[in-house]
C-alpha cells in the first residue's frame, strides 16, 4: 500500500513538472538585461524582422544598431526578441548541398541513360554538374540563415 501511494504522489508531481520548469518569456526586464553589442533579431507585431546589435532597452523602447544607424522600436511594436549566436556555416552547407545535388543529378542522369542511344553517356556527368551546382547554391543559402537563436521576450 505504501508503494502505491508513493507512486501516485510521483505521478502527480510529474504531471506538474512542466509548470514548475516553465520559463516566462513575457518579462520585458529580460530584454533590458541584454548586454550591449549582442546580436539581436526583433520580430515586430506587424510582421517585420529587424536585425542588429543591442544598444539599450528602456521601459518604452528598444534601441538597436542596424548597419551603423540606431533604430528605436517602441515596446508596443515588439512581438519577439531573440539573441543570435554563432557563425553562419555557409561553406559546410554548400558542400553538403553539392554532394546531395551531385548524387541526385547522377541518379537522374542514370535514369536517362540508355545503351541503345548515341551520346546518352553524357546524361550522368551533366546531371552531376547541374545537381552539384544547384545543391551548392541551395546549401549556401540555407547555411547563411542557420544560427542559434535564443528567445528572450515574447509578447502575448
Amino acid at each position: 500500500m505504501k508503494t502505491v501511494s508513493v507512486l501516485l504522489v510521483l505521478l502527480l508531481l510529474s504531471t506538474h513538472a512542466p509548470l514548475i520548469f516553465a520559463q516566462s518569456f513575457s518579462d520585458w526586464a529580460a530584454v533590458q538585461q541584454i548586454k550591449t553589442n549582442e546580436k539581436l533579431l526583433v520580430k515586430q507585431k506587424h510582421g517585420n524582422e529587424v536585425r542588429g546589435e543591442m544598444i539599450e532597452a528602456s521601459d518604452t523602447t528598444l534601441t538597436i544598431d542596424r548597419d551603423g544607424k540606431p533604430v528605436s522600436i517602441p515596446r508596443g511594436d515588439v512581438r519577439q526578441v531573440f539573441i543570435v549566436r554563432g557563425k553562419a556555416a555557409k561553406g559546410k552547407w554548400a558542400l553538403i548541398g553539392a554532394g546531395v545535388g551531385a548524387g541526385a543529378g547522377a541518379g537522374i542522369g542514370a535514369i536517362k541513360y540508355s545503351p541503345d542511344s548515341d551520346d546518352s553517356e553524357l546524361w550522368i556527368p551533366v546531371g552531376v554538374m547541374f545537381g552539384a551546382g544547384i545543391g551548392a547554391v541551395s546549401g549556401f543559402l540555407f547555411g547563411q540563415s542557420t544560427r542559434k537563436r535564443t528567445l528572450v521576450y515574447n509578447a502575448n
